[in-house]
């Protein structure tokens, strides 16, 4: 199952050519999952661990930024790990 979320976020922060300096709020991001993932205990906790484990490989950045509407947690695709996103997607495929 999260192995399917992973997939999901790195999918769709390389469609939206999110890389490096341009970021998106995690919010987008997580809203965009299929209902079943969202509304579900278990599927939450895929979410947070996913987001956890993208993080600790260094596949994405989350970083607080300033909005207008105060502080958000935003997401954007590390540019140094181009060919391990890349792998990632093809070898799930």
């Amino acid at each position: 199952m999260q192995e399917i979320v992973k997939k999901f976020i790195l999918q769709r922060l390389v469609n939206a050519n999110v890389w490096g300096g341009k970021h998106t709020p995690l919010d987008f991001v997580v809203k965009g999952l299929p209902e079943h993932f969202r509304n579900t205990h278990k599927g939450q906790r895929a979410i947070d661990k996913s987001l956890k484990n993208l993080v600790n490989e260094g596949l994405v950045i989350i970083l607080l930024k300033k909005t207008g509407k105060g502080n958000s947690k935003h997401i954007s695709l590390n540019p140094r790990k181009v060919a391990e996103i890349k792998r990632c997607l093809e070898v799930q495929d």
